[in-house]
């Protein structure tokens, strides 16, 4: 039987089961389609998240049955759920005359499988140097790495990824980049900048504790000068805002000052159409 193309791998299956002869002369296939269901029964739905091993379980179940390429093709194409028939759809209409098992395997694989780089990367994607030497962090990830094929330049990478940023650069420019004496070049450094950190922290020796005071003293002085300029800044534009709000309420409010205008002159000026009185205003030709 056959269907879009695929054959039922419940009818192709032999299986290595010895028919048996029937009375006529003839074969039953009752023994072989028994053994084809059990092979089927062994082999689970297609693994997306785990393609190779997947692959790796099937061909060791269908090792002992001797199967050609036609029956393996279809018995994994039983195995594939839609995701995976969506994937591998040109192959399915125009499967190839020749090597279909291994042109459908390597197709899902290309499809599902991420590179082992990738699988490394994400496993150790938590990892931080944290209070290690770089060292210990280089251990670690080779520990890691052991049973995959990812190459020194892309542990480098990773590695140096971790470290700190001066620790990156020196590394960098480094004419030797072999992974271990990079490592003990990286402890080094990070063991120097330790020191250095210890002998900031406990240098208290009476000279620095002179310049600390010192510094201090200053600190508080500027921030008192700042105060007295802002508050003086503040006190002179008060005033001004009042002698000028004075003298523009004795011109305007008191109209026996000499220089009282009306409200038109104090406006409009010559332009002034209207007078009210008492105004003292002149003409320009009077003034």
């Amino acid at each position: 039987m056959s269907l879009g193309g695929i054959s039922d791998p419940a009818v192709m299956f032999n299986c290595g089961a010895s028919p048996a002869v029937a009375s006529n002369g003839g074969y039953t296939s009752s023994n072989s389609e028994l053994a084809v269901v059990t092979v089927s029964s062994k082999i689970p739905e297609f693994w997306t998240e785990m393609p190779r091993i997947w692959f790796a379980q099937f061909e060791t179940v269908m090792a002992p049955q001797k199967q050609g390429d036609d029956a393996k093709y279809s018995m994994v194409v039983s195995k594939l759920g839609k995701d995976a028939i969506r994937q591998i759809s040109d192959i399915l209409i125009a499967p190839p005359s020749t090597d279909k098992y291994s042109t459908l395997k390597s197709r899902l694989l290309s499809v599902y499988e991420e590179s082992e780089e990738r699988q490394f990367q994400k496993l150790i994607g938590e990892m931080e140097l944290g209070d290690q030497k770089p060292s210990q962090l280089l251990r670690r990830m080779r520990e890691l790495a052991k049973n995959t094929n990812v190459p020194d330049k892309t542990l480098l990478n990773l590695w140096t990824s971790r470290l700190p940023t001066h620790v990156r650069a020196v590394l960098t420019v480094s004419q030797d980049q072999n992974l271990d004496n990079l490592a003990g070049i990286a402890d080094k450094i990070m063991e120097n900048n330790r020191g250095e950190i210890c002998a900031i922290s406990n240098d208290q020796s009476p000279i620095m504790l002179e310049l600390l005071s010192q510094v201090s003293k200053l600190s508080l002085e500027v921030a008192a000068l700042r105060a007295q300029v802002s508050d003086s800044n503040s006190n002179n534009f008060n005033n001004r805002n009042r002698s000028r709000s004075r003298s523009k309420s004795r011109t305007r409010i008191t109209p026996d000052n000499p220089k009282w205008l009306c409200k038109y002159h104090l406006r409009f000026r010559n332009r002034a159409r209207n007078c009210e009185k008492p105004c003292n205003w002149k003409k320009p030709s009077e003034n």
